[in-house]
């Protein structure tokens, strides 16, 4: 705190035209090559903030190369930087200009070491010494000019891929068809294919343009801006632009053979309609494409079924992805257009990978140790779903306290062992269905039970508000749903020990909800 003294002297000093001494040199250092999650270590860095990517991708999707590519992020420094790195991996790099002066870089390893394996993939950075040091405060454009074959396919600690993955399969009788490119990035994957900070906790908007062979789609995440043919050199470029923060986990480029089709919902409880893009592979079979035309169909139903528990859908469209991508094995809940590897892609999953909308990518997970804040409630909201919206001629599954308490009595002594919000800082745990999904779900069923069903969405529509297109850790979430649980003295107190018990114990909890009664 300033004193009146320091103030007075400050002012006499401006008065006589006494300038404050320029920063020196040395004032100006690297910024960090992580931003410190627990879990992943390797990911993200600092010193900057990025603002904005503008992708522009010329993709051979026969040679699994670009023929070109250009990112450019938009950043503002939150110190003095000497240099900085970006996560991306080990594409050919011609040139890096920052504010359009060409800059010295290098491709690293990221540090320390993913994992033991050698089959696990290791992350990489890209480090930028500018020509002149960058002030605090200052925006600055870093343009990154690459190229090259075979983007990296990751495959990660729990042995599953990620990346920009060739979507192959073989039919019966036949040869091994690889018609279409399956990109997602959770948690790692989006390096493969551009530079950026990639870790959730610095969101940003994005422009995605790629070219390819005419005939083909292209996604990129927000709304279509163009979609033009060039008869010269037979491509087609897609353009995609989304303006709301952005992880980049949640980014995409995925393309190739699609059936591409544009519709649109209208909100009930805003009145907006919402466009839909729909991409399907066109190798799907006459019942396959039935299949998905009801399942995908209920989409607004679901964002309606949503939007009236959770407020209105946080963005300005929606869509669909459907691959056959068997190597895969999951879908992603892709930023407006969720990626599923499957034809046969059921309406359960689909509500999860909706519901990811609010609970993963307008409030995002602050770091990768929260992730079981974003499944947690997906999973929740797909309970919800199938008790309450089964699909035609079936029965409805149980109700979302009966999940709550068959899980209860089935999950053995090692079920409980890894803390849903530590999960032993090890990155092979971070989609365990039980402590991730499972246990998640049950933390929030049990909160919905404690504080009843009226408040319970109440603080489900206030989170949306007040993380939104944000960040939020495990301990925000913790306090703010306890200054909203209506509760007090002995019973608050109950709930914050509910929560760390639920959250981050190893043992069995003891406190349920009927302890609160």
């Amino acid at each position: 705190m300033k004193t009146r003294a320091a103030v007075a002297l400050l002012t006499s000093m401006l008065a006589i035209g006494v300038a404050s001494a320029p920063a020196q040199a040395d004032s100006f250092r690297p910024g960090a090559r992580s931003v410190g999650d627990a879990i992943l270590p390797q990911l993200g860095n600092g010193g900057y903030d990025a603002r904005a990517y503008d992708i522009d991708l010329d993709y051979n999707p026969v040679a699994n190369r670009f023929r070109s590519a250009v990112s450019t992020m938009t950043a503002k420094a939150t110190q003095n930087l000497s240099e900085f790195s970006l996560d991306f991996q080990d594409l050919r790099v011609r040139e890096v200009r920052v504010d359009g002066k060409q800059a010295r870089f290098s491709q690293v390893d990221a540090t320390p070491d993913l994992s033991s394996n050698p089959d696990h993939s290791q992350p990489m950075k890209l480090v930028v010494k500018p020509k002149k040091g960058i002030r605090r405060g200052d925006r600055f454009d870093v343009q990154v000019d690459y190229s090259g074959s075979q983007p990296q396919v990751f495959t990660d600690p729990d042995d599953a891929i990620e990346g920009w993955i060739p979507a192959c399969y073989t039919p019966a009788g036949g040869t091994q068809v690889c018609d279409s490119f399956f990109v997602v990035g959770e948690p790692i994957g989006s390096q493969a294919w551009f530079p950026s900070n990639n870790h959730p906790s610095d969101k940003a908007k994005a422009t995605t343009e790629i070219t390819v062979p005419e005939g083909d789609t292209a996604f990129g995440v927000g709304e279509l801006v163009k979609r033009k043919v060039d008869r010269r050199d037979g491509t087609v470029t897609w353009k995609w632009a989304e303006d709301d923060p952005t992880a980049t986990y949640l980014l995409t480029a995925s393309n190739g053979k699609f059936d591409y089709t544009e519709s649109s919902v209208r909100e009930a409880i805003t009145g907006r309609r919402l466009p839909i893009y729909t991409a399907i592979d066109r190798s799907a079979t006459p019942t396959q494409k039935a299949n998905l035309a009801t399942n995908l169909g209920r989409t607004g139903e679901m964002m309606n079924f949503l939007a009236e528990r959770y407020g209105p859908y946080p963005f300005d469209s929606n869509g669909a992805l459907v691959d056959r991508a068997p190597s895969v094995g999951y879908a992603l809940e892709v930023q407006g257009k969720s990626h599923y590897a499957t034809l046969n892609t059921d309406q359960s999953t689909i509500a999860h990978e909706i519901t990811h909308q609010w609970f993963g990518n307008s409030v995002t997970l602050e770091h990768w140790a929260d992730i079981w804040f974003n499944e947690g409630w997906a999973q929740w909201s797909e309970w919800l779903w199938n008790a309450t919206n089964p699909p035609a001629g079936q029965p409805p599954e149980p109700s979302t306290a009966e999940q709550f308490d068959a899980n209860y009595a089935a999950a053995s002594d090692e079920d409980w062992d890894v803390a849903p919000a530590v999960l032993d800082n090890d990155p092979a745990n971070l989609f365990s269905f039980f402590p991730t999904y499972v246990r998640g779900a049950m933390t929030v069923e049990g909160y919905r039970q404690i504080v009843g069903e009226r408040r319970f969405f109440a603080v489900a529509k206030a989170i949306q508000r007040e993380f939104a297109y944000d960040n939020v850790s495990t301990r925000e979430f913790i306090d703010f749903a306890v200054s909203r649980s209506g509760l007090s003295g002995a019973k608050r107190a109950l709930l914050r020990q509910y929560f760390q018990q639920w959250l981050y114990g190893t043992d069995k909890p003891t406190i349920l909800p009927a302890a609160f009664d």
